[in-house]
């Protein structure tokens, strides 16, 4: 694939410049922006009496940053965003339409909150899809780590 390639999707742009989960994204006023505690792993822990198996459903808040770049793209273009669960099931909990206008380094910033309820461990996916075409995939492993928990022993 080249860039000079017109039979490849987005050749000429919109580029993608950044595509990652963080727990908080801060827009100062001046339009900066900053990305905090960028993760691709969350660990579970289950403390009991008794080792669990199975992880029980929780949920978990994460923003995604994508920062895209228009190159030579012009209009609206739809973002949507996929979960893929270590199943393979997968879902779409976020779309937004994107308008590349102006200059070609002018892009767009979006910040996905995404409000997840994650109902096992392993490998999930968020594919990054303008237009129909995947353009990267962004990693999150759940770690389930159950522990007993010893209750001490009271003296007689």
């Amino acid at each position: 694939m080249t860039q000079d390639n017109p039979s490849v999707p987005f050749s000429q742009g919109p580029f993608l410049g950044a595509a990652f989960l963080c727990e908080k994204v801060l827009q100062e006023k001046d339009g900066v922006i900053s990305a905090i505690r960028i993760v691709d792993r969350i660990t579970r822990n289950a403390i009991g009496p008794e080792l669990k198996k199975e992880m029980d459903p929780f949920d978990h808040n994460l923003f995604l940053y994508l920062m895209f770049k228009a190159g030579s793209a012009r209009g609206p273009m739809e973002l949507n965003i996929r979960l893929e669960d270590p199943s393979g099931a997968s879902k779409s909990p976020f779309t937004q339409t994107i308008n590349f206008e102006g200059d070609d380094d002018r892009g767009a910033n979006i910040v996905a909150e995404l409000r997840l309820k994650i109902e096992m461990p392993g490998l999930h996916w968020f594919d990054v899809v303008l237009d129909g075409v995947r353009l990267t995939r962004t990693p999150l492993r759940v770690i389930y780590l159950p522990q007993i928990r010893q209750t001490p022993a009271r003296p007689e």
